[in-house]
């Protein structure tokens, strides 16, 4: 098996993700996979509906991914993706396009009937731009709402 069996596995993962193709999502998690993302902490199989449930609301994000690098050791691998994550949001009635870079480690295991599954994917949120969608429009954001997000590993201009 090769690194290109485990890129193959992150980005299919990514891209079921995106296309709401949710069973061909599941089958890309160990049994006993952890996620563990700005909105939400749990076992693979719940992370995939937790992402249906999302979609069904109308939330709906867009993966920017860039080539991971991947380092095999036996029956295990880890991934590094980067990627930037892309959504359309309503402020005070001003549409914005909020983009957040990242890099999510990707572990994965080759299990006993050969294939790779995902068992662990952690996301580091180094970035966050919010621009508005049509140029030349005002948007407006208080710092002091923001206090309760998580803050990216950067730095906010400003604060």
């Amino acid at each position: 098996m090769s690194a290109e069996d485990v890129t193959q596995l992150v980005l299919r993962e990514r891209q079921s993700r995106d296309h709401g193709w949710y069973e061909e999502m599941a089958t890309c998690f160990a049994d006993d996979s952890i996620v563990q993302m700005s909105w939400f902490t749990g076992s693979g199989a719940d992370f995939v509906r937790q992402t249906r449930a999302m979609a069904g609301r109308g939330d709906h994000a867009v993966h920017r991914l860039s080539p991971p690098a991947v380092r095999i050791d036996g029956d295990r691998a880890l991934a590094e993706l980067p990627l930037v994550i892309e959504w359309r949001i309503n402020i005070d009635g001003v549409e914005a396009a909020l983009a957040s870079a990242c890099r999510s480690p990707y572990r994965a295991q080759r299990g006993t009937d050969g294939l790779w599954r995902i068992a662990r994917i952690t996301s580091i949120y180094e970035k966050d731009t919010l621009v508005p969608v049509l140029p030349g429009t005002r948007l407006a954001v208080d710092p002091a709402g923001l206090a309760g997000y998580r803050r990216p590993t950067g730095s906010w201009p400003g604060t």
